[in-house]
């Protein structure tokens, strides 16, 4: 079963259409070093993870120093961290070894532009999720990115870029960027990842999810699950 998390939650209504849709994994974006217009403060985090389900795993979407985000860790207890800022392969090793001790385990995600490079040490795709491989995280997400947006760019990843970090990780790879209801069974076809993370394509404005996106979203997951895509190793 392909794995579907839905991202930039920022209220208890928006948490519950997700968890009665029966998304796998909810999304909180906390004390991101970007202005962006889902970041939450970590109290209100805390208060939102502190009511999901167990059944349905928790992520914080987050950026900036080690320190920071291993404080901020232990005290929202999320299941999952997501890296989506400038971390190094050094910082994001550091983090694993951490927050594992924590229980939490870490995706990385890999912002790709439109050429197809990544906001990166390592500018190569490949390159970069071999060598995120040996830090010990769980999963690469792959987003697209541009300088005026890290993420919820509403823009669809690079797919030859996608398809060569897929075919090359050791690691399950997520599929972000520009996905919405309308497109989900066409990439799904075309890339088959194990896991989607969506975000500006279920909204009804940014901060604000849409009942009907993310039912119709979740329909065509299945959808396509029916027709034949294999089911995710995590």
């Amino acid at each position: 079963m392909t794995r579907v998390k839905i991202c930039g939650l920022m209220n208890q209504s928006d948490v519950n259409l997700c968890v009665q849709a029966g998304v796998d994994m909810v999304g909180f974006v906390v004390d991101y070093p970007v202005d962006v217009p889902w970041n939450l403060t970590e109290k209100e985090a805390k208060r939102l993870i502190s009511r999901v389900p167990s059944s349905v795993s928790t992520c914080v979407v987050v950026g900036g120093q080690p320190e920071s985000i291993i404080e901020l860790a232990k005290s929202v207890n999320p299941d999952v961290v997501q890296l989506h800022y400038k971390e190094t392969l050094q910082e994001t090793a550091e983090l694993v070894s951490a927050l594992q001790a924590q229980g939490i385990t870490i995706i990385k995600a890999l912002r790709v532009d439109k050429e197809g490079r990544c906001d990166f040490e390592i500018a190569d795709p490949v390159r970069a999720a071999k060598e995120l491989a040996q830090t010990g995280v769980t999963a690469i997400l792959v987003d697209s990115y541009t300088e005026v947006r890290p993420g919820g760019t509403g823009m669809t990843v690079d797919l030859a870029a996608f398809r060569a970090i897929q075919k090359n990780s050791p690691l399950p790879v997520i599929l972000a960027g520009g996905l919405n209801p309308t497109n989900i069974s066409f990439l799904l076809q075309q890339v088959r990842p194990y896991g989607v993370d969506v975000l500006t394509g279920v909204e009804a404005k940014p901060g604000q999810k849409d009942e009907g996106k993310i039912k119709a979203f979740m329909q065509n997951v299945r959808q396509a699950e029916v027709n034949g895509l294999p089911n995710p190793l995590f």
